[in-house]
């Protein structure tokens, strides 16, 4: 079973995510599949707030910030992976390279990060019991973008799309209420 859940910054999605996978794996091993980059110290005061969040919880953290196809045979049964926006940003800026002229970071885009990162999961999916997705919705704010930041977005939603055709649940959590529209499960709220 593989649930994509969506929603815009700080919806309540994550957590929602979370209790989802909690229900329907019970008593299954639980992986949490963390995607953020280690990079800084804002990084890691967040991922330690995010493991002391789980603390308890039958959650095995797996970290993995690129290529998931890596780490598939590490997952239990039931899989929460936090987030495919991460998992998107670090594939496409896989690196940075400084330009000699303006000292300015220089990202280098891979191309085809979609078909690889639905590749993957779909490969994952079919390894594991129950797959809970976390993506964002950043496509609705109406702000323009251009350059690197439009073919993140656009990959993004290149990803949503190929996993929402292929996911047995789509749910969007707004202002923390679950809109479900794919699938429904008899799920408590």
């Amino acid at each position: 079973m593989m649930i994509l859940v969506t929603g815009g910054a700080a919806s309540g999605k994550s957590e929602y995510a979370e209790r989802l996978l909690l229900q329907l794996g019970q008593g299954k091993k639980k992986t949490y599949l963390a995607t953020m980059q280690r990079d800084g110290k804002e990084a890691e005061a967040r991922i330690a707030r995010h493991k002391e969040l789980r603390a308890g919880k039958g959650l095995e953290t797996v970290e993995c910030p690129v290529s998931i196809a890596r780490v598939i045979q590490e997952c239990h049964p039931a899989v929460l992976l936090e987030c495919l926006s991460n998992l998107t940003a670090n594939e496409m800026f896989c690196g940075t390279e400084t330009n000699n002229t303006t000292g300015e970071e220089v990202f280098t885009i891979q191309h085809e990060v979609a078909q690889k990162i639905t590749e993957e999961i779909l490969r994952l999916s079919e390894q594991v019991e129950i797959l809970v997705i976390v993506t964002n919705e950043v496509f609705s704010d109406g702000l323009p973008y251009a350059g690197e930041s439009l073919e993140y977005i656009r990959e993004l939603g290149r990803i949503n799309r190929l996993l929402a055709q292929k996911a047995d649940s789509v749910v969007e959590v707004v202002y923390g209420i679950p809109l479900w529209h794919k699938g429904l499960l008899n799920f408590e709220r």
